[in-house]
């Protein structure tokens, strides 16, 4: 794992250098679609750019690689046209569920009292904040929030970030969870701003939570095969 991590960190920092992905694919033997997810969401100077087209080889690579992407893009965007017309509009039971299924998977389970999801997904925590509020009615300034950074994060900068992610108020948020080790050593995709848990204490609406995750599971695995 340690190896793979410094891998990456290198496969970067040659990108940022403006090496071109045969380059850094021969030096390092990285698969052209492990470089590609490593390198997706790293935006090039136009110095870095111009660089790696002078190589007439490199720029037919960068070429085929940019037209790949924006084709498997336009093929994504017309599913999510589709699932729209499928599955809009969304009532208000519609997103209960969801709700369920999201705290069935992020949420925290083991306390009978403490109703919390974390997640480092920006989107996710707005619409854990949407269902918490619209959908669960809980009160917004009943909230707290709590992240785990790494020690070379800017906690008052990540702070102001999800604020304003959650439209929430300062004060909502408890000090932060500083972990020992630097956000350099993060060998898996991340958002960048550390892990945000939302939360807040309500034994009767956390019963209510568990027992209809469990009442819809225990329903569709004794119920008839479809």
């Amino acid at each position: 794992m340690y190896m793979r991590t410094e891998e990456k960190r290198k496969a970067i920092e040659m990108r940022l250098a403006g090496e071109p992905y045969e380059h850094i694919k021969s030096t390092l033997g990285i698969s052209k679609s492990t470089l590609s997810g490593w390198f997706k969401n790293i935006a090039l100077t136009k110095e870095q750019l111009e660089r790696i087209r002078g190589n007439a080889t490199a720029k037919r690579v960068e070429t085929y690689i940019k037209t790949t992407k924006e084709r498997r893009k336009r093929i994504f965007n017309n599913f999510c046209e589709e699932e729209k017309k499928n599955l809009f509009p969304l009532s208000k039971r519609d997103l209960l569920m969801a709700g369920l299924f999201l705290y069935l998977g992020e949420g925290a389970k083991s306390d009978w009292w403490r109703i919390n999801i974390s997640n480092s997904d920006p989107s996710i925590i707005k619409f854990s904040t949407f269902w918490f509020t619209k959908i669960l009615g809980i009160k917004k300034d009943k909230l707290k929030v709590q992240l785990h950074l790494y020690n070379d994060m800017d906690a008052e900068k990540e702070i102001e970030y999800w604020k304003n992610v959650m439209d929430i108020n300062r004060d909502q948020f408890v000090r932060p969870y500083i972990k020992k080790t630097s956000s350099q050593r993060i060998d898996h995709p991340s958002f960048g701003h550390g892990t945000c848990n939302v939360y807040t204490c309500d034994v009767k609406l956390k019963h209510k939570i568990m027992a209809g995750i469990r009442v819809i599971l225990e329903e569709v695995n004794n119920g008839p095969v479809v």
